[in-house]
């Protein structure tokens, strides 16, 4: 086996063997594929990346894909890949992963893993082109998502982040590389040191500030993942260890080397253990939202202060709000003040409200010792809500969504459909994506529906 920690947890996870893999898990990376795309779908619809969609239109890397007799993608020299906007758009590989994993990012509704990170919405579309592009099978993108995923969550359990170094556009890139280098029969440990060698340093003040273009982080990510296998063709040589100084000194430091170089436990696998999201607002704020739908809440105006308890490591959200959507969802006691004012959590809730933000400014975030033990094993917040009646408490141990607290598949197909917004595709996508293993060639995948 090679000897750098990335060689090591790359050659473990490309060696997924997918008929040892439990169904559970198989129908998981299934739901996990479905999910990303319905959020990308979602976000496409956002003001700026209509804009740049249209500004790629006009200059010509995005065009009307080149359908063939079955629908799908033709996947001959033109390599095109959908582009989630719309099921007709169409480019390279590497940009259809770009721009499918940026719109992915708009919304927070994304799923992820802990202690930190979003594996899919950066391994995903990067898979989902390139099997599109070369007419994979749904088996070998199952095996690619799975492997990648198991690299980049090994890769999230052995380096901690140094705050304030936010977990997209890095690791996140190592997986999508491992993925596509699986689909295109290329080295998965050069890929991943080519990948590993250029990483985003992303910080959590663009999200804070509300700065919109930290939304390509994830998508520069699939991007380099794509890239990599093209660079490693082209003799490209990345670094084996750039990676880990990176990560476990300078932006981090390494915490479980055990995680990087255990052999895989098909009953353990990474994948299993992730989160969905069912709020359209950073992570660290869903325990809280969960415990404001718990309780019976008065008028907004009737509120006179709210306390959310939780673990330190949620402390990143004790922050007031920017006037804008993208810092409202980085914000917990906006996200907590938009439950009680709007009274929902979805993506449209989350506009920047005035209103909003008055109630926000009489809600405390304070760290509680009997919650900081269980992270981050969970995830808990107690929400207190003092009003002139009296006070109202409820405390979720991990929000709905985490692998504690399973999604059902009507939920998770809910939230698909209502994201795609789109009755022409939604059952089919639903069908061929959460079930690959009947999928015989992945150029399909985006066809219309028959």
């Amino acid at each position: 086996m090679p000897g750098s920690l990335l060689d090591h947890a790359v050659t473990v996870s490309a060696g997924l063997e997918l008929d040892k893999v439990p169904p559970e898990a198989l129908r998981q990376a299934g739901y996990v594929i479905a999910d990303t795309v319905g959020v990308s779908r979602a976000g496409a619809r956002q003001p700026e990346m209509r804009q740049l969609l249209e500004l790629s239109r006009a200059e010509g890397t995005i065009g009307e894909r080149a359908a063939d007799a079955a629908g799908g993608v033709a996947s001959g020299p033109q390599r095109t890949a959908t582009v989630l906007s719309t099921p007709t758009s169409a480019s390279t590989p590497a940009q259809a992963a770009f721009l499918n994993a940026t719109a992915g990012s708009f919304l927070e509704l994304d799923e992820g893993m802990r202690p930190t990170g979003h594996p899919a919405m950066q391994i995903v579309p990067a898979a989902l082109a390139v099997a599109e592009s070369t007419g994979a099978s749904g088996t070998e993108l199952l095996r690619a998502v799975l492997a990648g995923y198991e690299a980049t969550s090994r890769l999230f359990r052995a380096f901690r982040l140094r705050y304030p170094v936010h977990p997209h556009g890095h690791l996140g890139a190592i997986g999508g590389a491992v993925a596509v280098a699986l689909l295109e029969g290329t080295d998965p440990v050069r890929a991943a040191r080519i990948a590993g060698t250029t990483p985003i340093l992303s910080v959590w003040d663009a999200c804070y500030e509300g700065a919109t273009a930290r939304n390509t982080w994830m998508g520069l990510a699939a991007q380099s993942a794509v890239r990599a296998s093209m660079l490693d063709r082209a003799g490209f040589a990345g670094s084996a260890t750039a990676l880990e100084v990176a990560f476990g000194q300078i932006a981090g430091e390494l915490v479980d080397r055990e995680a990087l170089e255990s052999p895989l436990d098909y009953g353990r696998l990474g994948i299993r253990n992730n989160y969905f999201k069912l709020h359209s607002a950073c992570a660290l704020s869903h325990a809280a939202l969960d415990a404001m739908q718990q309780l019976r809440l008065p008028a907004a105006g009737e509120i006179e202060s709210i306390v959310v308890e939780t673990v330190s490591n949620n402390m990143k959200l004790d922050r007031q709000a920017q006037p804008n959507d993208l810092s409202a969802r980085f914000s917990l006691p906006y996200a907590v003040a938009t439950a009680a004012v709007v009274g929902r959590t979805d993506p449209e809730a989350f506009h920047y409200r005035p209103d909003v933000a008055e109630l926000a400014r009489r809600v405390e975030v304070r760290t509680a010792d009997d919650l900081e033990a269980s992270w981050p094993e969970s995830s808990p917040a107690r929400v207190t809500v003092l009003t002139a009646a009296g006070v109202e408490t409820a405390q979720v141990q991990n929000p709905h969504g985490h692998h504690a607290e399973p999604v059902t598949e009507t939920e998770l197909r809910a939230k698909f459909e209502a994201l795609l917004d789109d009755r022409h595709h939604a059952a089919a996508w639903w069908e061929r994506l959460t079930g690959l293993g009947e999928v015989e060639d992945c150029s399909t995948l985006f066809g219309s529906a028959r």
